[in-house]
């Protein structure tokens, strides 16, 4: 009895999880008209994409540790489906979040050391473009180059790929994944490479046509 409790209480929880997390996909796939000059926030630009493309990710991590790990095809996409649902619905957001906290403080620390103004004064070459988006990539200035904006969606992939690794490898070790000798961690990890070179690629293509066509 007690069992059947536990199991149903773990139910309701994945599923209130899976709809809070569409709930905040809904709110920031709508997001307010922003002035010209007021910088460009990736999340609305970048989580279309990563929603979209969510079930090739969960098609290759899937295929992936099916192959490494000897697993039941219908067990890996359930332990897969399920931890990519809960990295990238709320995952991606979250590691945008704290990027975001980590730009503003990096910011407003060159702003009290009064570092700011001897950058404006450094020579724009592509490395130093390339620097300045880097450390603004989750809410970037007005900028004309046309791939600031794909290499700012591969910046931050970076942090969501640390997060969904470590996320995903925890929630498959719940699941009966391990025949084979091979540790599930490291082969989530691996899938998670996988699926992030396609995300990138993928993304940034989308992105640099979407820009030149509008």
């Amino acid at each position: 009895m007690l069992f059947l409790v536990m199991t149903q209480c773990r139910v309701r929880d994945s599923r209130r999880l899976i709809v809070s997390g569409l709930g905040l996909g809904l709110l920031l796939l709508t997001p307010r008209e922003a002035a010209a000059d007021a910088g460009i926030p990736m999340l609305p630009i970048a989580y279309p994409i990563i929603l979209i493309l969510l079930i090739p990710v969960i098609a290759i991590e899937t295929i992936y540790l099916h192959a490494r790990l000897k697993t039941n095809w219908r067990m890996t996409l359930s332990a897969t489906a399920k931890a990519n649902l809960v990295t990238m619905l709320l995952g991606y957001p979250l590691g945008w979040l704290l990027s975001l906290g980590l730009e503003l403080l990096f910011w407003a620390g060159l702003a009290s050391t009064g570092a700011g103004d001897r950058l404006d004064k450094i020579p724009q070459n592509i490395v130093v473009k390339m620097a300045g988006i880097a450390m603004s990539a989750p809410w970037m200035g007005p900028r004309e180059e046309r791939w600031a904006i794909p290499f700012a969606f591969v910046v931050l992939l970076i942090p969501s790929f640390i997060l969904s690794g470590f996320v995903e490898s925890r929630i498959i070790r719940h699941y009966d994944l391990l025949p084979s000798a091979i540790p599930a961690g490291r082969a989530v990890w691996q899938a998670n490479v996988l699926s992030y070179i396609f995300l990138g690629i993928v993304g940034c293509v989308s992105l640099w046509v979407y820009i030149g066509s509008s």
